[in-house]
Protein backbone atom coordinates (compact mmCIF):
# COMPACT_ATOMS: atom_id res chain seq x y z
CA UNK A 1 0.00 0.00 0.00
CA UNK A 2 1.27 3.46 -0.92
CA UNK A 3 1.08 5.66 2.17
CA UNK A 4 2.56 8.73 0.44
CA UNK A 5 2.43 9.69 -3.23
CA UNK A 6 3.93 12.91 -4.60
CA UNK A 7 3.98 13.34 -8.38
CA UNK A 8 5.69 16.19 -10.27
CA UNK A 9 5.23 18.65 -7.41
CA UNK A 10 5.98 22.30 -8.06
CA UNK A 11 5.84 25.04 -5.44
CA UNK A 12 6.81 28.70 -5.10
CA UNK A 13 5.50 31.64 -3.08
CA UNK A 14 3.61 34.09 -5.33
CA UNK A 15 6.10 35.32 -7.94
CA UNK A 16 9.14 34.13 -5.99
CA UNK A 17 11.70 31.55 -7.09
CA UNK A 18 10.76 27.90 -7.37
CA UNK A 19 11.39 26.03 -4.12
CA UNK A 20 10.19 22.63 -5.28
CA UNK A 21 10.37 21.67 -8.97
CA UNK A 22 9.05 18.40 -10.43
CA UNK A 23 9.59 16.53 -7.17
CA UNK A 24 8.20 13.00 -6.92
CA UNK A 25 8.36 10.27 -4.30
CA UNK A 26 6.39 7.19 -3.36
CA UNK A 27 6.49 5.61 0.10
CA UNK A 28 4.87 2.31 0.97
CA UNK A 29 3.55 1.15 4.33
CA UNK A 30 6.30 0.47 6.86
CA UNK A 31 9.04 2.42 5.05
CA UNK A 32 11.25 4.94 6.83
CA UNK A 33 12.47 7.67 4.48
CA UNK A 34 14.98 10.45 5.17
CA UNK A 35 14.91 13.61 3.03
CA UNK A 36 18.40 15.09 3.16
CA UNK A 37 19.11 18.66 2.15
CA UNK A 38 20.93 21.82 3.16
CA UNK A 39 19.13 24.92 4.42
CA UNK A 40 17.07 26.41 1.61
CA UNK A 41 16.82 23.18 -0.35
CA UNK A 42 13.05 22.94 0.16
CA UNK A 43 12.96 19.81 2.32
CA UNK A 44 10.82 21.49 5.00
CA UNK A 45 8.51 22.82 2.29
CA UNK A 46 7.96 19.24 1.11
CA UNK A 47 6.84 18.27 4.63
CA UNK A 48 4.44 21.22 4.80
CA UNK A 49 3.01 20.25 1.41
CA UNK A 50 2.43 16.74 2.73
CA UNK A 51 0.69 18.12 5.79
CA UNK A 52 -1.66 20.29 3.76
CA UNK A 53 -0.22 23.44 5.32
CA UNK A 54 0.54 24.78 1.86
CA UNK A 55 -0.82 23.70 -1.52
CA UNK A 56 1.32 22.78 -4.55
CA UNK A 57 1.14 24.92 -7.65
CA UNK A 58 1.19 21.78 -9.76
CA UNK A 59 1.29 18.04 -9.20
CA UNK A 60 -0.52 15.48 -7.08
CA UNK A 61 -0.18 14.65 -3.38
CA UNK A 62 -1.92 11.81 -1.60
CA UNK A 63 -1.56 10.54 1.96
CA UNK A 64 -3.29 7.26 2.75
CA UNK A 65 -5.15 7.67 -0.52
CA UNK A 66 -6.44 11.19 0.19
CA UNK A 67 -5.38 14.73 -0.74
CA UNK A 68 -4.43 16.46 2.53
CA UNK A 69 -5.51 19.97 1.51
CA UNK A 70 -8.90 18.73 0.23
CA UNK A 71 -9.58 16.02 2.80
CA UNK A 72 -7.89 17.27 6.00
CA UNK A 73 -9.53 14.53 8.10
CA UNK A 74 -6.75 12.22 6.90
CA UNK A 75 -4.31 14.28 8.96
CA UNK A 76 -5.76 12.73 12.11
CA UNK A 77 -3.78 9.66 11.04
CA UNK A 78 -0.58 11.71 10.73
CA UNK A 79 1.82 12.81 13.46
CA UNK A 80 3.58 15.97 12.32
CA UNK A 81 6.31 18.20 13.74
CA UNK A 82 7.55 20.90 11.37
CA UNK A 83 9.16 24.30 11.70
CA UNK A 84 6.74 27.04 12.71
CA UNK A 85 4.43 24.89 14.82
CA UNK A 86 3.72 26.85 17.96
CA UNK A 87 2.22 25.99 21.33
CA UNK A 88 0.11 28.18 23.61
CA UNK A 89 2.55 30.11 25.78
CA UNK A 90 0.23 30.59 28.75
CA UNK A 91 -0.52 26.88 29.04
CA UNK A 92 1.64 24.14 30.47
CA UNK A 93 3.21 21.59 28.14
CA UNK A 94 0.69 19.02 29.42
CA UNK A 95 -2.26 21.32 28.74
CA UNK A 96 -0.97 21.93 25.23
CA UNK A 97 -0.64 18.20 24.54
CA UNK A 98 -4.16 17.53 25.86
CA UNK A 99 -5.55 20.35 23.71
CA UNK A 100 -4.03 18.96 20.52
CA UNK A 101 -5.02 15.41 21.51
CA UNK A 102 -8.65 16.54 21.72
CA UNK A 103 -8.27 18.10 18.27
CA UNK A 104 -7.45 14.60 17.02
CA UNK A 105 -10.60 13.25 18.66
CA UNK A 106 -8.98 11.65 21.70
CA UNK A 107 -10.59 11.72 25.13
CA UNK A 108 -9.08 13.52 28.10
CA UNK A 109 -8.67 10.23 29.95
CA UNK A 110 -6.80 8.60 27.07
CA UNK A 111 -4.57 11.64 26.56
CA UNK A 112 -3.75 11.83 30.28
CA UNK A 113 -2.76 8.16 30.36
CA UNK A 114 -0.56 8.53 27.27
CA UNK A 115 1.09 11.66 28.68
CA UNK A 116 2.02 9.76 31.84
CA UNK A 117 3.58 7.05 29.69
CA UNK A 118 5.66 9.54 27.72
CA UNK A 119 6.67 11.47 30.86
CA UNK A 120 8.30 8.28 32.11
CA UNK A 121 9.79 7.51 28.72
CA UNK A 122 11.35 10.95 28.25
CA UNK A 123 11.96 11.47 32.00
CA UNK A 124 10.31 14.87 31.81
CA UNK A 125 7.60 16.76 33.69
CA UNK A 126 5.03 18.19 31.28
CA UNK A 127 3.46 20.34 34.03
CA UNK A 128 6.02 23.08 33.34
CA UNK A 129 4.64 26.20 31.64
CA UNK A 130 5.51 26.50 27.97
CA UNK A 131 7.10 29.93 28.36
CA UNK A 132 9.34 28.63 31.16
CA UNK A 133 10.39 25.50 29.29
CA UNK A 134 13.63 24.98 27.42
CA UNK A 135 13.69 24.59 23.65
CA UNK A 136 14.38 20.89 24.16
CA UNK A 137 11.35 20.42 26.42
CA UNK A 138 9.15 22.21 23.91
CA UNK A 139 10.43 19.95 21.15
CA UNK A 140 9.71 16.85 23.27
CA UNK A 141 6.15 18.09 23.90
CA UNK A 142 5.59 18.49 20.15
CA UNK A 143 7.02 15.06 19.42
CA UNK A 144 4.76 13.61 22.12
CA UNK A 145 1.51 15.04 20.77
CA UNK A 146 2.51 13.88 17.28
CA UNK A 147 2.84 10.32 18.67
CA UNK A 148 -0.02 10.25 21.13
CA UNK A 149 -2.67 8.66 18.89
CA UNK A 150 -0.36 6.03 17.31
CA UNK A 151 -0.60 7.64 13.83
CA UNK A 152 -0.02 5.63 10.67
CA UNK A 153 2.48 8.18 9.37
CA UNK A 154 5.05 10.39 11.12
CA UNK A 155 6.32 13.52 9.38
CA UNK A 156 9.16 15.09 11.35
CA UNK A 157 11.51 17.95 10.55
CA UNK A 158 14.89 17.44 12.29
CA UNK A 159 13.36 15.91 15.45
CA UNK A 160 16.77 15.54 17.10
CA UNK A 161 17.46 19.29 17.22
CA UNK A 162 17.62 20.72 20.78
CA UNK A 163 17.69 17.22 22.30
CA UNK A 164 20.58 15.96 24.40
CA UNK A 165 22.10 12.55 23.63
CA UNK A 166 19.99 10.80 26.25
CA UNK A 167 16.76 12.10 24.66
CA UNK A 168 18.06 11.32 21.16
CA UNK A 169 18.54 7.72 22.30
CA UNK A 170 14.95 7.73 23.58
CA UNK A 171 13.82 9.13 20.25
CA UNK A 172 15.56 6.31 18.40
CA UNK A 173 13.97 3.71 20.67
CA UNK A 174 10.53 5.19 19.99
CA UNK A 175 11.17 5.08 16.25
CA UNK A 176 12.44 1.51 16.45
CA UNK A 177 9.23 0.44 18.19
CA UNK A 178 7.21 2.41 15.66
CA UNK A 179 8.94 0.66 12.78
CA UNK A 180 8.37 -2.76 14.34
CA UNK A 181 4.63 -2.00 14.31
CA UNK A 182 4.75 -1.51 10.53
CA UNK A 183 4.19 2.26 10.68
CA UNK A 184 5.63 4.74 8.18
CA UNK A 185 7.95 7.68 8.83
CA UNK A 186 9.42 10.62 6.92
CA UNK A 187 12.23 12.63 8.51
CA UNK A 188 13.86 15.67 6.94
CA UNK A 189 17.25 17.01 7.95
CA UNK A 190 20.93 17.23 7.22
CA UNK A 191 22.28 14.18 9.05
CA UNK A 192 20.73 10.81 8.11
CA UNK A 193 23.60 9.04 9.88
CA UNK A 194 21.71 9.42 13.18
CA UNK A 195 18.93 7.20 11.81
CA UNK A 196 21.09 4.81 9.77
CA UNK A 197 19.74 1.69 11.50
CA UNK A 198 16.14 2.68 10.81
CA UNK A 199 16.04 4.41 7.44
CA UNK A 200 15.19 2.38 4.32
CA UNK A 201 15.85 5.17 1.81
CA UNK A 202 17.59 8.57 1.71
CA UNK A 203 16.34 11.15 -0.78
CA UNK A 204 18.71 13.99 -1.62
CA UNK A 205 16.95 17.36 -2.07
CA UNK A 206 19.17 19.81 -3.91
CA UNK A 207 18.82 23.59 -3.86
CA UNK A 208 17.08 24.83 -7.02
CA UNK A 209 19.15 27.57 -8.66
Amino acid sequence: MDVVVMEDIQFHFNDGPKIVEKFSMMITKGEFVYIKGSNGSGKSTILKLLGGIIKPKNGKIKILGKEPYKEPEVLKSVGMVVDGMGLYKELSLKENIIYFAKEKGLTYEYAKKEIEKYEKLWEIDFNRKYKKSSHGMRKIAKLTFSLINEPELLIWDEPELALDQKRINTLLEILKSYKEKGKTCIIAGTNPEIYKNLVDMVIEKEVIL
